[in-house]
C-alpha cells in the first residue's frame, strides 16, 4: 500500500494550503426553509462530513472535484460539510446535477457533535428522500474518538468528537426520518472494530468501516454515483458493496459492512462463550501470540482470533465459539473484503480493544459494548 496515502498525523504542505484556500473562493448563497410539501424530494442524499483542519487538508479539493463532477441524476444529491487547514470557519457544498450551491457558515468547530447536529436538522429541513448515507471523513483517533478538529477555536488545542455522543445525535436524526439511514460510513482509519460498530447499532441499517489504515483521499466517488444513477433502488448494505467494488486496491487494508439489525442479538450469542472461557479459569495469554495492531497508542486484536486462541484453552467453548462464528458470517457481518494484495490472515473484519491495564480499560466503561457483554469480566481473567 503506498505510505504516503495510509496516513497518521503530518504536516500539511504550504502548497496545499493555498489550495484549499482558493476553493472556498466562491460567493455565497443560503436556502431558505422550505414547507413541508415544498421539499425537494430525491432517491437518495449522501451528507459527508468533512472535518479536515489537519494533515487531511490538501485531500479535500480533490474530493470535492470528484463528487461534483459524479453527481449526474436529478435525483442523487450531496452535501458535503468541511473545514479545511488554514480557513476559520466551516463551509459547505451542495451538489446537484445542474448546480453547486457554496454557503459560507458562522461554526467554526468541525469537531463539535453539537455542529454536526445542527448540519443533519438543517438537512432534515431542506430535503426530503427514500433513503440517507451519512459519511465520516478524517482521522481515526483512540478507541470513542474520531475526525479531529486541529483548530477548533481561538487559541485552543486539537479536540475529537466522541462517537457515544455522536451516535446520540445520529440516532436522533434517523427517528426524525422515520429510520431512512440506510448506511453509515466510518470513512476513518481503524474504526472497525466490535465497540463502534455495537455503539452505532441503532443509527442506520448498516455501517461499513475499516479495520485498519484506510487511504486518502479515496477513489471510489465517481463511479459510486454514476451507479446509483441507474440503480436507486438499492438498500444500505448493496451501496456498502459498491463502495468496496469502486475503491482503489491502494487505497484500504480491509473494509467490513456490519448488518446492524442483527446486532442486538450480538449478547445472547457471544456472552455464553465468555462465560465457558471465564469459568474455564484460562491462565493469561501471551499477548506475542495474539497478533496485536496499534493505532494512536492502543492496542488491538482481531476479535475472532481473539476468541478463537481463547477457545482453544477448552473443549467445552467450541461449541459456542462456532455458533458464534456461524452467526457473524451469517448474519452480522454483511460483507468484509480484504485488500486482493493483501497477504495478511487472521483477520475476520471487526477488531477489539485489548487494555494493557484495568485503568486504561476503566476511561471506556461507559460504551455499551461493556455493559452488554462480558468482556470486562474476560479482561479480567485473562490480561490481569
Amino acid at each position: 500500500m503506498k505510505r504516503r496515502k495510509l496516513l497518521e498525523y503530518g504536516v500539511l504542505s504550504s502548497a496545499a494550503l493555498i489550495a484549499n484556500v482558493g476553493l472556498l473562493n466562491h460567493q455565497s448563497s443560503s436556502i431558505a426553509a422550505p414547507t413541508d410539501n415544498n421539499k425537494r424530494h430525491y432517491d437518495w442524499i449522501l451528507l459527508y462530513w468533512m472535518p479536515y483542519d489537519n494533515d487531511l487538508s490538501r485531500f479535500g479539493q480533490p474530493i470535492l472535484q470528484m463528487l461534483t463532477q459524479g453527481v449526474q441524476s436529478d435525483n442523487i444529491l450531496v452535501v458535503v460539510e468541511f473545514d479545511f487547514l488554514g480557513t476559520s470557519k466551516l463551509s459547505r457544498r451542495v451538489i446537484t446535477k445542474d448546480k453547486v450551491d457554496v454557503q459560507q457558515l458562522q461554526k467554526t468547530n468541525s469537531a463539535s457533535e453539537d455542529v454536526f447536529g445542527e448540519y443533519l436538522n438543517w438537512a432534515q429541513s431542506q430535503f426530503v428522500a427514500d433513503n440517507w448515507a451519512i459519511i465520516f471523513l478524517g482521522h481515526g483517533g483512540r478507541l470513542d474518538q474520531v475526525s479531529p478538529d486541529n483548530h477548533p477555536g481561538l487559541g485552543t488545542k486539537t479536540e475529537w468528537m466522541n462517537i457515544q455522543k455522536l451516535r446520540d445525535v445520529v440516532e436522533q436524526f434517523n427517528q426524525d426520518i422515520n429510520n431512512r439511514v440506510e448506511l453509515f460510513f466510518f470513512q476513518n482509519c481503524n474504526k472497525g472494530t466490535l465497540e463502534a460498530h455495537y455503539s452505532l447499532q441503532d443509527v442506520a441499517e448498516y455501517t461499513l468501516s475499516s479495520q485498519k489504515l484506510l487511504g486518502a483521499p479515496n477513489s471510489y466517488y465517481q463511479s459510486l454515483l454514476q451507479f446509483l444513477r441507474y440503480h436507486p433502488e438499492v438498500n444500505g448494505g448493496e451501496l456498502a458493496e459498491k463502495i468496496i467494488q469502486f475503491e482503489g486496491s491502494d487505497m484500504y487494508n480491509s473494509y467490513t459492512v456490519t448488518n446492524n439489525r442483527t446486532i442486538r442479538e450480538l449478547p445472547a450469542k457471544l456472552n455464553p462463550l465468555l462465560e465457558e472461557i471465564i469459568a474455564a479459569n484460562i491462565k493469561a495469554i501471551p499477548t506475542n501470540q495474539l497478533k496485536l495492531y496499534s493505532y494512536m497508542g492502543e492496542r488491538y486484536v482481531d476479535f475472532v482470533y481473539f476468541l478463537q486462541t481463547l477457545s482453544q484453552q477448552t473443549a467445552s467453548a467450541q461449541k459456542h465459539y462456532d455458533q458464534l462464528v456461524k452467526f457473524l458470517r451469517q448474519s452480522m457481518i454483511h460483507k468484509f473484503q480484504q485488500n486482493p494484495n493483501s497477504s495478511e490472515s487472521d483477520l475476520y473484519g471487526l477488531g477489539l480493544f485489548l487494555p494493557r491495564s484495568k485503568r486504561e480499560l476503566d476511561k471506556y466503561l461507559y460504551l455499551p459494548v461493556f455493559r452488554d457483554l462480558k468482556l470486562v469480566e474476560l479482561f479480567d481473567r485473562v490480561l490481569f
